[in-house]
């Protein structure tokens, strides 16, 4: 008799998903004591309080949704991993910054007071180690602390860039839980990297920093983002980042799980859709325009596909809420 080996088994992580619903104020604050470390936390609310909180993930990479009546107060405490933030509704001050609704916003390294009220939030944490090795990766630096832009605010195409890789992450996530592929896990932690530093300046802590052999995806993603209006090749892309188009092509499928033409196309998509939520466009192929789209069919087409609808049905809804 022989034994049969089946050669090595593909290492796992366990994604796991805590939902927590309670109108009780001090089970509200246990959950978010689970989630984050905060000092001098507390969770305050009238009759109507309500708490819930949706927190899906692994160590490497978690996504929370929580929204709640009352008032959360306190110090967070951001060192552990890059954490980002995006408020959906309410009121919230973090670190003295008052956020925007529909932006993300990174969270300061350390500590940092931070009041929310009557609000709905999404939160994505990504492992400090994978940042640090995809913006070297990207920026053509060796691997360590980053310095970020204080209170960016990301806006137009690296706004854009950004949700591309929340919805492509986040429905990743949300979809399975359970044992998962560490590889695939890791791959995610990077693409969520990605678009977390296509949407904030970054630069290496130390200034002395020694520069690798230039790395050239963030000379392309810069490039694809500058000229997201204009009608660029994938040859444009690839000379202005000094690569070749297979290596330009390799590291957009490393990085972000596509080509770098189709990431453009994704990127126009959503500013289209960024620019139509407003209301405050006339036509939607001045929209297209706007965004470098110039065949309004097949526009219309991949709107549907990407959207669930037409992008006249957006305007023309975006129009009634703001009537």
């Amino acid at each position: 008799m022989h034994d049969h080996d089946d050669g090595p088994v593909a290492a796992t992580i366990a994604r796991t998903r805590l939902v927590t619903r309670t109108r009780d104020t001090a089970t509200a604050r246990n959950a978010i004591l689970h989630t984050f470390l905060v000092r001098g936390l507390e969770v305050t609310g009238s009759s109507d309080f309500t708490f819930e909180e949706t927190l899906t993930g692994t160590p490497l990479l978690t996504l929370e949704s929580t929204s709640c009546t009352g008032t959360v107060r306190g110090e967070v405490d951001a060192t552990a991993a890059i954490v980002l933030v995006w408020l959906k509704a309410g009121h919230a001050v973090v670190g003295g910054q008052q956020l925007p609704i529909g932006r993300p916003v990174l969270y300061s390294p350390g500590r940092q007071q931070v009041q929310w009220d009557r609000f709905q939030k999404d939160v994505l944490r990504i492992d400090r180690e994978v940042v640090e090795r995809v913006a070297a990766e990207r920026g053509g630096w060796e691997p360590g602390p980053l310095e970020f832009e204080p209170n960016h605010i990301p806006d137009g195409a690296p706004l854009a860039a950004w949700w591309l890789m929340v919805r492509t992450v986040a429905a990743e996530i949300l979809g399975t839980t359970g044992e998962v592929s560490l590889a695939r896990e890791h791959e995610l932690a990077a693409m969520a990297a990605a678009g977390l530093l296509t949407a904030i300046p970054h630069w290496p802590a130390r200034v002395d920093a020694p520069r690798t052999a230039h790395a050239g995806l963030a000379d392309a993603e810069t490039f694809l983002l500058d000229h997201v209006a204009e009608r660029i090749s994938v040859d444009d892309v690839a000379a202005a980042a000094g690569m070749s188009v297979r290596g330009l092509q390799s590291a957009f499928q490393r990085i972000h799980g596509t080509t770098p033409m189709a990431y453009l196309r994704s990127v126009r998509l959503l500013m289209a859709r960024q620019q139509l939520e407003t209301g405050q466009h006339a036509a939607v192929a001045d929209v297209a325009r706007a965004v470098g789209i110039t065949h309004l069919g097949r526009f219309s087409g991949a709107y549907r596909e990407e959207f669930g609808e037409l992008p006249g049905e957006t305007l023309r809804a975006a129009r009634e809420r703001h009537a």
